[in-house]
């Protein structure tokens, strides 16, 4: 208001200025109490409070030590990263079976700073939040699960027509605006809505630009991959099925396992290529490890190129996918639109697997 500068930040003693009992904390032994090590910048509001009498029993010498040891770290960290280490975020954010998590833009960037090395790109053509995909209150939401048609139950395309709409037009106008002008240099995804919707992302995704996809973990409700867990491996196995046809079926058994019961009675009899976690059970948190991802990431490509090399006449899969979110992703962004098949989602409802839509 005064367009003067003014100095708000206070010096505060860690351990009182004075070896008195009117001094905070000034009963702790020690000789130098004027340095840097035992000075913390603060609002005088901070410092009323941290030297309150009624608040010494909180903002004790270790406390306020270890608040200033964790400070210092993180600016070293952030102000080490050189201009190479940036990253645009691209945030999705929906509903799965009317849950939904917590994915702020706080929460992705303090997430790429600390799992990865890398700082966030806010640009203001992003209105300084990155690229965001809201899928939360779009129309047919509430009726995702079944809507009964003709008599007969499918899944709610109106939702799904309208969230590839959303998706399409921010990477169109949004994300590949940026690339085009060199300000996307790489990309760090973080998704949560319906793995169709997830999958058509990763398909939407440039190729040419590192991308690090993210996974949201339940056992500790966190976007932050672990690296002492073990990396898990996957196989394909591939049955032949009983009707010759230009069609096959996908089935990908990672985050749970899907019965031979529960796929669809009209796709029995085709080829079916089943891709599951070796050595070890599916779960939700099996891909708690991001070196797992990259792992079936190389099986997938692996299975393309199987197709391309045996299979040339397969020319759609039909897709069930078991996935964690980051698999998801990551099936679209291996899939070729010019030399792979096309894939047919399909999502599992109460009632068993629906097509929800296709990535031609």
């Amino acid at each position: 208001m005064t367009d003067r500068t003014i100095r708000l930040g206070e010096l505060a003693h860690i351990v009182g200025q004075q070896q008195t009992a009117g001094s905070p904390r000034g009963s702790h032994e020690l000789d130098e109490r004027d340095t840097a090590d035992n000075l913390m910048l603060v609002c005088a509001d901070e410092h009323d409070e941290i030297d309150a009498r009624e608040t010494l029993n909180v903002f004790t010498v270790e406390k306020l030590r270890a608040l200033k040891r964790a400070h210092e770290d993180r600016i070293k960290h952030v102000t080490g990263l050189t201009a190479d280490r940036t990253t645009t975020l691209v945030r999705m954010i929906g509903r799965v079976r009317g849950q939904e998590v917590e994915l702020t833009r706080e929460t992705a960037a303090a997430t790429v700073i600390t799992s990865a090395d890398r700082f966030p790109l806010f640009l203001e053509s992003y209105s300084r939040h990155g690229v965001e995909v809201e899928l939360r209150h779009l129309p047919g939401e509430s009726l995702i699960d079944l809507r009964n048609i003709n008599g007969e139950d499918v899944a709610d395309h109106d939702y799904y027509k309208a969230a590839t709409a959303v998706i399409d037009s921010v990477v169109d106008h949004q994300l590949n605006h940026g690339i085009a002008r060199d300000h996307v240099a790489h990309l760090s995804v973080f998704g949560f809505a319906r793995l169709p919707l997830l999958i058509y992302l990763g398909a939407r995704l440039d190729d040419t630009v590192p991308t690090d996809v993210y996974q949201r973990h339940r056992h500790d409700e966190t976007w932050c991959w672990s690296t002492d867990t073990p990396i898990v491996d996957f196989e394909v196995q591939v049955d032949q099925g009983d009707v010759p046809a230009d069609e096959a079926v996908l089935v990908l058994n990672v985050s749970g396992t899907i019965q031979p019961g529960e796929i669809p009675t009209a796709l029995a009899g085709l080829r079916r290529y089943r891709v599951a976690v070796l050595d070890a059970p599916a779960a939700p948190d099996v891909m708690r490890n991001r070196a797992s991802l990259g792992r079936f990431e190389v099986c997938l490509r692996n299975l393309f190129a199987d197709l391309e090399a045996k299979a040339k006449h397969i020319k759609r899969l039909h897709v069930l996918p078991a996935l964690p979110l980051s698999a998801g992703v990551t099936l679209g962004r291996v899939h070729d639109r010019q030399v792979h098949p096309s894939l047919k989602i399909y999502d599992r409802t109460e009632r068993g697997y629906y097509p929800a839509l296709e990535i031609k």
